[in-house]
């Protein structure tokens, strides 16, 4: 074998090795950011995870992450939205609190690329002691609405209470805010006028 094959065949099996412990590199256990998100391989933020800043734009997830995602936790303000197909391509699902199990979201094992943006809330683990500590999904925030519809204005909400649900995204209220809000509409002060 000649002195140049030899380095040749070397720099190969270097450069392989190399994009070999990159991609290694990308589920592990890091350090969460301040603000983003980590991806976990298991249900409930379990097994090994890969951590990425607000403002990332990953169009592929490496060789070994991809469709191998099974919950999502968020920091600080981050909103996620994750593609089942590269290049932001294909079904998409935005998440702005933890996801532990992302079966509930058609979503387990089936990412393949996502972005971090800024998003309305914050997390930073979930809602203790009644206070939202982080940002509610949409779902979450009509669900809100409706029980406050239910137990304030005594009625199933109607196309008006979309605005109640923007603003306990973009106010992070809690449920009994939402309902202090209710109690100040006309609609509650003519209904308990004497």
């Amino acid at each position: 074998m000649s002195n140049g094959t030899k380095v040749g065949a070397l720099a190969t099996a270097l450069l392989l090795a190399a994009a070999g412990s990159a991609s290694a590199q990308w589920w592990g256990r890091p350090k969460p950011p301040s603000s983003g998100a980590c991806f976990y391989e298991d249900i409930d933020f379990g097994g090994r995870y890969f951590c990425a800043r607000e403002g990332t734009s990953t169009t592929k997830v490496p060789s070994g992450t991809n469709d191998e995602i099974s919950s999502i936790r968020i920091f600080g303000r981050a909103r996620v939205v994750v593609f089942k197909d590269p290049n932001f391509k294909g079904q998409s699902r935005q998440f702005e609190s933890n996801m532990g199990d992302l079966r509930q979201a058609g979503f387990n094992d089936r990412i393949s690329s996502f972005r971090i943006e800024r998003g309305y809330g914050g997390n930073w683990g979930g809602n203790r002691g009644g206070y939202n500590n982080g940002g509610w999904t949409y779902q979450q925030a009509q669900a809100m609405v409706r029980r406050a519809y239910l137990s304030v204005l005594e009625r199933e909400p109607d196309p008006a209470a979309r605005s109640y649900v923007d603003a306990v995204m973009k106010n992070n209220w809690t449920q009994q805010q939402l309902e202090n809000e209710l109690r100040k509409s006309p609609e509650y002060r003519e209904k308990h006028r004497r």
